[in-house]
């Protein structure tokens, strides 16, 4: 049977304190550093340069026992040979050690001359434990953003709380979707029969710890179940299995609404003292992140599906846009000529209504040529290469010779890049907007446009510019036109379909780049297309 160490009981095997090699003209000295030791509330020893222990005070006792030392006799290797060491080095130094789960911070000052060491202890165990608090956190925190499985992080959270708390037991009670009762997210360490008949923990305010947290939102420490008023209904299970005490702390999103609960079970009667009640809080801060990253990347999953879904049906449009709408379109059209033709035989006005007929037929057919474009973009785009810009310029400027003759327009062309694109959709905006150009003209004034470049800001984009000397445009309708049959003018003005810069913004978005417009008047307007010099995935 062990006995307790007092500094009496250890004098009387030691002689006071004093070694029997101690000269007498040294023992003021040491009676000196006994008293100043004496009153030092933290571990201070002596030890000789062979290992023996020549002095030591009150707090010290703690950490002799805790490293399993006796005072009374030889001290054990271990620390022979820190003493050894400490002496050997001929200066002061520190160094941190763990018996039986303390952390002590020892600084051994060598006193060679005299052939003992000095060590002066610290107990670091509030300090390690936080540290190592904080980094099972932030390895919780790595593994959410590596994206490890959340039944993973939400065991390895348990686990590592479970360290800092000697017997303590813990469990993650996740909301149910009906919001109705709390659902098991992790539980590593509790019984499984006692899990497995606890399967669905309702709420409300004698619903044990966890139903009871969950529905008044705070903290709820229950330290003895069995004559806990909260746990009245549901004690006879957690008594059979042992679990005595249990507290739980509501798991919240960032508007305050329940997620789960985060409960620590004791397998005794337990009060909670201040610091396990923040490790619980924390914890259920983590568990917070760890159920809203989860929810989150299922609603992502559940977009993208939905995305995919909204594909599909995109292509399914595109199918029958060009097949099943154009073909009656083409019988119209078919139709209409052949009637035509038999002008002898028609009257006046059904010769025009069969023109009306044929014009609508070809501006029907017009619009599904171009929505059928305009869902095509992100679709069937082709990879990005290098695209030489000023070539594919030239090339759309050759292909509306006819329109810049009808027009007597001019279109000038200075400096273009070559960029990462898509060459065929770089030739379909460019088209578009030098078509807009010539087309939305002044009727007293021929359209002149000019195709210019220059580096952004942060050179890593190009600021391509198509700017006109035509009609103005309401700066409040900047944003507007760049929206699927949005029309700022009448057909019998402009031709079109009010589908070609939707297209223009679809194929910029496309490109990682943004498409804008500003109009001045007396000054025409002038869209600016500002596109990635590079794209990472380009060939």
């Amino acid at each position: 049977m062990k006995h307790k160490l007092t500094i009496s009981r250890v004098k009387k095997h030691l002689g006071d304190g004093m070694p029997t090699n101690v000269i007498p003209e040294k023992s003021t000295e040491l009676e000196w550093f006994r008293q100043l030791s004496d009153e030092n509330p933290h571990p201070v020893l002596r030890i000789s340069s062979d290992g023996q222990l020549l002095y030591f005070n009150q707090a010290s006792l703690a950490l002799l026992r805790l490293s399993d030392a006796d005072p009374t006799q030889p001290l054990s290797p271990e620390w022979k040979k820190l003493a050894r060491d400490g002496f050997e080095h001929h200066k002061m130094r520190t160094v941190e050690l763990e018996f039986s789960e303390r952390f002590f911070s020892l600084t051994l000052s060598p006193v060679v001359e005299q052939g003992y060491v000095n060590v002066y202890g610290f107990d670091i165990t509030d300090r390690m434990t936080a540290e190592n608090y904080l980094l099972d956190h932030n390895n919780i925190l790595g593994n959410l953003v590596a994206g490890k499985p959340f039944q993973e992080i939400l065991d390895e959270l348990s686990r590592k709380v479970e360290k800092h708390s000697t017997g303590m037991m813990c469990s993650i009670l996740i909301m149910d979707q009906s919001k109705k009762f709390l659902c098991y997210g992790s539980a590593p360490s509790l019984p499984a029969e006692y899990t497995k008949k606890t399967s669905k923990v309702f709420l409300g305010p004698k619903q044990g710890s966890c139903g009871t947290a969950a529905f008044l939102k705070c903290l709820i420490v229950a330290e003895d179940i069995s004559c806990d008023p909260r746990w009245e209904k549901h004690k006879d299970l957690p008594l059979t299995f042992g679990l005595r005490a249990c507290w739980s702390a509501p798991i919240l999103d960032f508007e305050g609404e329940v997620l789960g609960t985060f409960a620590s079970y004791y397998t005794q009667p337990r009060k909670p003292s201040p610091a396990e009640i923040q490790l619980i809080k924390t914890s259920a801060n983590f568990a917070a992140l760890t159920i809203q990253n989860y929810n989150a990347q299922n609603k992502l999953k559940n977009y993208a599906e939905e995305l995919k879904r909204s594909n599909n049906d995109l292509k399914d449009f595109a199918h029958i846009a060009s097949h099943d709408l154009q073909e009656p379109l083409r019988k119209i059209s078919i139709f209409s000529d052949r009637l035509k033709s038999a002008q002898s035989q028609l009257s006046e006005q059904h010769l025009n209504d069969l023109s009306r007929m044929g014009s609508a037929a070809q501006r029907m057919q017009a619009l599904i040529s171009d929505l059928l474009q305009l869902s095509q973009v992100t679709a069937k785009g082709q990879p990005f290469q290098k695209v030489n810009l000023a070539e594919i310029a030239s090339e759309v400027i050759e292909d509306l010779d006819v329109q810049i003759l009808q027009t007597r327009g001019e279109v000038k062309q200075s400096f273009l890049p070559t960029i990462d694109a898509d060459p065929f959709q770089m030739r379909q905006l460019l088209q578009n907007l030098i078509g807009n150009a010539l087309k939305y003209h002044k009727t007293d004034q021929p359209p002149t446009v000019y195709l210019s470049s220059q580096s952004s800001e942060n050179n890593e984009d190009w600021d391509i510019s198509v700017q006109d000397n035509g009609i103005e445009l309401d700066e409040k309708f900047s944003e507007k036109i760049f929206i699927p049959l949005e029309r700022l003018h009448g057909r019998s003005a402009y031709e079109g379909t009010g589908i070609g810069l939707a297209i223009c913004k679809k194929i910029v978005s496309r490109h990682g780049g943004k498409i804008s417009v500003n109009s001045q008047l007396g000054e025409g307007s002038k869209f600016t297309v500002t596109l990635p010099k590079r794209q990472p995935d380009a060939s």
